[in-house]
């Protein structure tokens, strides 16, 4: 008899607090570490280590990013959860994004009151559900879920046996959702690989249960400019960054920002009917600018952008 491996589809690391996915090792003390105690751990062990390499290749047909095809011309949700052991506490984290412009991102957190818990995975099924529910608020048809717990596609598909209240309830949820007539496609990146998107829903993550992050995406914005879509998510990002006002860049005017510029002429002492008339006109316009700018590539809109900026230094 051959010695034997373990392949673990799923468990959990408590040194670390991180998830455990898809890994060999070649001790049975090894494998319990992640298992023992993890409620739905996936693992088998194996004399031949190719059939442990099939094992966990098996029903892990994901889409991945980077690697396989994909929506692009539609919305995209990066998902994320976070816990912290000593208040016992999930958080989760969604970011949306059309044409890499970040128009949306929602976070919060919760006590983790389910009998098995579950941890972060709590925070990743609520940010999927959250997420697809914001795609349908704002009547798009498809939205492609970007996540890195491979059960947010998995057991949304019933792929996965779900034996805790929590994927039966999201499972339900989900399809719910899908059958009111949206697309979901689910794509699989990997976690702290220095994507952008999913890292800014990881540290929004971690900001709400007050965890130290290692700060992606102030790194990031060292050498890049990011694009948002209102000033609101300008100040969410910079709520995980020190400064980069300059590198975080609005490209659009949201319903919140028009809204805040009609205050601002509706306000009390303001009384000049150039502001009133002028200020609506040129509200429209910026509306009308909005949705063509959506439907262009991003090289055309910095084209656009430089060419306001040339009209604006021309002007003065």
């Amino acid at each position: 008899m051959g010695k034997k491996v373990y392949a673990i589809k799923e468990g959990f690391n408590f040194t670390t607090n991180e998830k455990v996915e898809n890994i060999i090792v070649n001790t049975w003390a090894e494998c319990l570490k992640y298992v023992k105690g993890v409620k739905g751990a996936k693992y088998k062990s194996f004399e031949d280590i190719n059939e442990a390499k099939k094992f966990l290749e098996e029903g892990s047909k994901l889409l991945k990013k980077g690697i396989d095809k994909y929506p692009e011309d539609c919305l995209h949700i990066y998902v994320d959860g976070s816990y912290s052991i000593s208040t016992e506490k999930y958080s989760y984290g969604l970011v949306a994004v059309r044409d890499n412009i970040v128009e949306y991102i929602e976070s919060s957190a919760a006590k983790d009151n389910t009998k098995s818990n579950i941890r972060q995975i709590a925070g990743e099924l609520e940010a999927a559900i959250k997420g697809v529910e914001y795609a349908i608020r704002n009547n798009d048809k498809k939205v492609v879920i970007f996540h890195d717990y491979e059960g947010i596609a998995h057991h949304a598909t019933g792929f996965w046996e779900r034996r805790e209240e929590s994927s039966i309830n999201y499972y339900n949820k989900m399809n719910e959702l899908i059958k009111s007539g949206i697309e979901v496609i689910f794509v699989k990146v990997d976690s702290h690989t220095g994507d952008l998107f999913n890292e800014i829903a990881d540290e929004k993550c971690k900001q709400e249960l007050s965890i130290v992050s290692d700060r992606v995406v102030d790194k990031w914005l060292d050498k890049n400019e990011l694009y948002v879509a209102s000033n609101k998510i300008k100040k969410e990002i910079l709520e995980i960054v020190n400064g980069k006002e300059g590198k975080i860049i609005v490209v659009g005017n949201s319903e919140e920002d028009v809204a805040i510029s009609l205050d601002s002429c509706n306000s009390e002492g303001s009384t000049n009917e150039n502001c009133t008339n002028g200020e609506n006109e040129s509200i429209k316009i910026i509306d009308q600018l909005k949705i063509f700018m959506k439907k262009i590539s991003l090289e055309n809109q910095l084209d656009v952008l430089k060419y306001a900026e040339y009209l604006y230094n021309k002007q003065k």
